[in-house]
């Protein structure tokens, strides 16, 4: 009798695992499914209007919140149209509707690292900063080369120093996030804090972020931002004097 019900209990206990295990997995992919939210993707151009840009943007907005965390304002509606210049608008906070605008089309070398660009925008279309401009560049390499587009021609353009203000912040942040790390660069944009001089617009708290590390990570990375942002400051102007860019100990 004891043979009998001990294989029978071991089975019962077998069985009623591997269904608690189900279970908890179902639970988990609906937690990851509500992280990973993919936008409507609305083109106003013609030569935008294609299933390869929307799929881009969709993949890649949530490549962004893997890394990043959620977006400030969810992103519900994303408009995509030509412009002179790139930049992420944020056109309805209340119905998640932004725009991405872009001087490239789909054919030219730098659409994909324009775009890519303005994808992490996404995250928080209200950061004028220093610190997030260069993030955004180091993103833009991240999701080119995940998707095997080319990334050498952008490398050569910043290291001949062409746009000061992109290729300086990207190197920084390049530098910054090497040295801070994947769970310490993830909380970067935790640290959005209002403008107080305009309050449509904020910028990172860089002496709050550091203060998040470890004292040895924090000593690195405050190392790495103080050899660049003496470089970077000065040509932040010649992008838009709205942009804020603080050197540790100076907030």
């Amino acid at each position: 009798m004891l043979k009998f019900i001990r294989p029978k209990l071991l089975f019962t206990i077998f069985i009623s695992l591997l269904i608690f295990l189900y279970i908890s997995n179902v639970k988990l992919q609906k937690v990851s499914a509500q992280f990973i939210s993919s936008p409507e993707v609305n083109a106003l151009d013609d030569s935008l209007n294609k299933p390869s840009v929307s799929s881009f943007i969709k993949s890649g907005f949530n490549y962004s919140q893997q890394l990043y965390g959620e977006p400030r304002i969810a992103v519900k509606k994303v408009n995509l149209r030509l412009h002179t210049s790139p930049l992420a608008s944020l056109d309805n906070a209340n119905q998640g509707e932004f725009t991405i605008y872009l001087s490239r089309k789909p054919s030219e070398y730098a659409f994909h690292g324009q775009l890519s660009h303005e994808i992490f925008h996404l995250l928080n279309a209200q950061l004028l900063d220093c610190y997030v401009e260069g993030m955004a560049t180091v993103f833009a390499e991240k999701i080119l080369t995940r998707n095997n587009l080319d990334w050498s021609g952008w490398e050569t353009y910043f290291q001949k120093g062409s746009e000061p203000f992109y290729s300086l912040t990207y190197s920084m942040m390049k530098e910054v996030s090497e040295t801070a790390g994947s769970a310490n660069m993830s909380r970067l944009l935790d640290f959005a804090v209002n403008n107080k001089a305009n309050k449509k617009w904020m910028y990172i708290d860089i002496d709050g972020w550091l203060s998040s590390m470890s004292d040895y990570v924090k000593i690195e990375v405050e190392k790495v931002i103080n050899k660049y942002i003496y470089q970077v400051k000065p040509v932040v102007g010649s992008k838009n004097n709205m942009y804020t860019c603080l050197a540790p100990g100076k907030n």
